[in-house]
């Protein structure tokens, strides 16, 4: 078995800026992939600290300027959709609307006071 096939891509003794979790320190090249930023198509596992894709569960660093490879991987951009229209989901006005505070006796309706 060849040592340097094996070795971390970076020496964990260095002062390398990557992320102390990056899977750069802990893994050979091939191990893992790198992609230009954190996504939900490669989610953080608490577990052991890396990011996995979700097809495959392979290691994902997604600091590609710290490590010093290009990425591998574009994340997707999500985009929120769009909030309904309020003047097309307010139903008809039915009638006169009452206030709430109306619904609720005054102290003039309470007996035996002046």
């Amino acid at each position: 078995m060849d040592d340097e096939a094996d070795a971390p891509f970076i020496d964990p003794g260095s002062d390398y800026p990557c992320c102390w979790f990056c899977p750069a320190l802990r893994l050979p090249r091939t191990g893992f992939l790198v992609a230009d930023r954190p996504s939900r198509d490669w989610p953080f596992d608490a577990a052991d600290g890396f990011r996995y894709t979700v097809d495959t569960r392979t290691p994902v660093c997604v600091h590609p300027g710290r490590v010093g490879l290009d990425p591998e991987r574009t994340a997707r951009i999500y985009v929120d959709p769009p909030l309904p229209d309020p003047e097309e989901s307010d139903p008809a006005p039915t009638g006169r609307r009452r206030r709430w505070w109306r619904l609720r006796p005054g102290p003039k309706s309470v007996s035996g006071r002046r």
